[in-house]
């Protein structure tokens, strides 16, 4: 996704310029912070708070949507080892996935600490999902487990386990069942077979069954408002990948629709049905859950470019409105700052660009 030639530098500088002019000019009409005082409130006409995990700045940003320069950074600690990866939201908890350190910080968004940290005893920690407001799952990529702990417990360390298929990367959840997502990958990162959807009883931790998706790497899955699971098969990163559509309460596959770009890696689905899936490579796709058809597809997607080429994105979320808050993980080899870019949701045009951590991977919008 490399814009080649002379011409590049000339491109980037160009499009930063009009991204900057475009955040002056919005920043200006931003209202004010909420009377009372409170960050979470949001301003006096927009309550939208806005959580960006910056997997290589070690921590969260918060930003108000009706103020997106309003800002609150909240660490997640100095060591090396700490490779957030995800974020649930429930309540004013978020729950981070800490990557190589084997475990996940519960962090309190309204006071913008971190409550507790729960551990594996070894490995990565991946997805995550509350079930409840007092349980959370949590996915181990490396040791193929899924563990429960729940926000009261007395210890720190996750000592309900089940074993899942290789690589799981993804938790979500549907009603009482809680649904891990496998990419089904050996020690090399290489497909064992197609990816692994498994569903666990939230109460009891039985296994209740698994469905095999229709390609491999499977990274991702969101609920539509069908009730479906829709799942993001990665692949190879060469060729387009796809989504697996299954049916939670039965375990069935109902089908596999290709078309989905070079190596998505993202998924999120709005009220409305439309979900909204990111690639490193492609920006981001809009595809119509109830017709099966895109609204943006490989040929026109969602991003911002640099001259005629799109930057990637590694997620994307809606507000209110409608409008799409779009992560871009940042450029280093091209000169080019991560954002958070703001697309209109009526046109899906450029509308802001907000400034947050280093290398963010992640991003949740509600009101609180």
């Amino acid at each position: 996704m490399s814009v080649t030639g002379s011409s590049r530098s000339a491109l980037a500088a160009r499009t930063l310029v009009s991204l900057v002019v475009v955040s002056l000019a919005l920043a200006c009409s931003d209202d004010s912070t909420s009377p009372n005082g409170s960050f979470l409130d949001g301003t006096s006409s927009n309550h939208q708070i806005g959580v960006v995990v910056n997997s290589l700045g070690k921590s969260l940003t918060l930003f108000q949507l009706g103020s997106p320069t309003t800002q609150q950074e909240i660490p997640l600690g100095a060591s090396s080892s700490i490779t957030p990866t995800g974020l649930a939201v429930r309540g004013h908890l978020a729950s981070v996935p800490l990557g190589n350190t084997a475990s996940v910080a519960l962090v309190d968004l309204s006071t913008q600490t971190i409550s507790r940290v729960f551990t594996f005893p070894n490995g990565n920690t991946t997805g995550s999902a509350f079930s409840d407001d007092n349980t959370l799952f949590m996915a181990n990529s490396t040791t193929g487990v899924v563990g429960r702990a729940t926000v009261t417990q007395s210890a720190d360390s996750i000592a309900d386990t089940d074993s899942v298929a290789a690589a799981p990367t993804a938790i979500t959840v549907s009603g009482n069942r809680v649904l891990v997502t496998s990419a089904n990958l050996d020690e090399n990162f290489l497909p064992i077979g197609n990816g692994i959807v498994t569903a666990i009883d939230a109460s009891t931790m039985e296994v209740l069954g698994t469905a095999t998706m229709g390609g491999t790497n499977s990274t991702d899955a969101a609920l539509g408002p069908d009730g479906m699971l829709y799942v993001v098969n990665t692949g190879d990163y060469v060729s387009d990948g796809s989504i697996t559509i299954v049916n939670p309460a039965t375990m069935a596959v109902v089908e596999t629709v290709s078309g989905m770009g070079v190596g998505p890696g993202a998924i999120y689905i709005d009220a409305n049905g439309l979900a909204y899936i990111s690639g490193f490579f492609t920006g981001t796709l809009v595809w119509n859950t109830s017709t099966k058809t895109f609204v943006r597809g490989t040929d026109n997607p969602v991003c911002a470019k640099v001259g005629d080429v799109c930057r990637g994105a590694f997620a994307a979320s809606t507000n209110s409105a409608g409008d799409i808050y779009q992560v871009f993980f940042g450029s280093p080899s091209e000169s080019l700052p991560p954002y958070v870019f703001v697309f209109k949701g009526s046109s899906y045009t450029l509308s802001d660009s907000i400034a947050t951590g280093s290398g963010p991977s992640a991003i949740n919008i509600k009101t609180y």
